[in-house]
């Protein structure tokens, strides 16, 4: 199993390398009042941006790197081609399903403010709605693509989970347990149902602005017989 998460954060690396220097470009060979503090201050933007998001490729890659070469590793399990297949169409349908109706609400606030700018807003109105109407087509396509791009990457990764102290792989992505903008909350179990084989559930936060926290979960199905050791992982982590 390779790790692209080196090429993402020297990706990000040099496009801050970039930026910084059109920062100086733009001091240098460009009036200010002519789109020189304009550009200066995109340029800015956009290097901070990129120095965040190698730091934070940075950190998934040494995790996965420690993880792959077998430190403190808790558990390294296969799946058939058919457990793999069928769980990922599971999650493609909770993904799909919770994508649609988080788009049925933010569609709706859209509805509304679309058909409130129609009836008071005037000629601006009108064309306000028009690029609401534009912003609705890309959040529906989004909605619609998102989930089938996972689940077209899903069943084209390695059928393997790697479940270590300081992070799990799973389908050849890594999550680390404590990095740059992201750490993990917890682990439980969860045991076999009629409908789905048992899971280990880690939870995540993810830092996505000054104050906003995003929750979100990591769920490898536990290969049948190693139900107990995926209790005591749970305990473990947990």
């Amino acid at each position: 199993m390779q790790n692209h998460e080196w090429k993402w954060a020297y990706l990000a690396a040099g496009g801050a390398v970039f930026f910084i220097l059109l920062i100086a470009f733009a001091n240098q060979a460009m009036d200010g009042m002519s789109g020189g503090y304009a550009v200066m201050f995109v340029s800015f933007f956009l290097a901070v941006t990129l120095v965040a998001v190698s730091l934070l490729f940075w950190s998934r890659a040494r995790t996965m790197d420690a993880i792959l070469e077998g430190q403190n590793l808790l558990a390294h399990w296969t799946y058939s081609a058919e457990d793999s297949l069928a769980s990922a169409g599971r999650e493609f349908f909770e993904y799909r399903e919770a994508n649609r109706a988080l788009f049925m609400v933010v569609g709706g606030f859209f509805l509304i403010a679309i058909v409130l700018l129609l009836i008071f807003g005037g000629e601006a109105g009108v064309l306000t709605s028009l690029v609401l109407i534009g912003a609705v087509g890309i959040i529906a396509l989004v909605a619609w693509g998102a989930p089938r791009l996972v689940y077209s990457r899903a069943i084209r990764a390695s059928p393997e989970a790697f479940i270590a102290s300081n992070g799990v792989i799973y389908r050849e992505a890594v999550y680390p347990f404590r990095s740059f903008l992201n750490r993990l909350e917890g682990v439980s179990y969860q045991d076999t149902t009629p409908d789905t084989q048992a899971l280990l559930i880690f939870s995540f936060i993810q830092v996505v602005g000054l104050y906003i926290l995003r929750p979100y979960e990591v769920r490898i199905p536990v290969p049948g017989g190693e139900e107990s050791h995926a209790r005591d992982i749970a305990l473990v982590l947990g």
